[in-house]
């Protein structure tokens, strides 16, 4: 399953700052967990990523290691194609209602 995941600097000290890069430098995603883009913002506020998981036990065990500092968000998406059709088929089932 593909997710959208954005994450937000909860404490920018710089101790805690120093802290966060020596154990992101260290991290590696764990088995099932593919990114498909991994971003930070210009600001230095957060980032997002794209990041295809096997599981929610995945997801959350990409995310744990980071949760002292970071507040994640992580959202589902698909293909716009699908997003498309999907809205296609609510669209005409509403319009069967009379």
């Amino acid at each position: 399953m593909l997710f959208h995941v954005t994450w937000d600097i909860t404490d920018s000290s710089e101790e805690s700052g120093g802290r966060l890069l020596s154990i992101f430098q260290k991290w590696q995603p764990p088995e099932g967990a593919d990114f498909k883009g991994f971003y930070g913002f210009a600001d230095h506020s957060g980032g997002i990523a794209i990041v295809e998981v096997d599981s929610a036990a995945t997801l959350a065990r990409t995310m744990a290691p980071f949760t002292p500092w970071l507040s994640f968000s992580a959202s589902p998406i698909h293909p716009i194609e699908e997003s498309v059709a999907i809205t296609g088929e609510a669209l005409a089932f509403r319009d069967s209602i009379e």
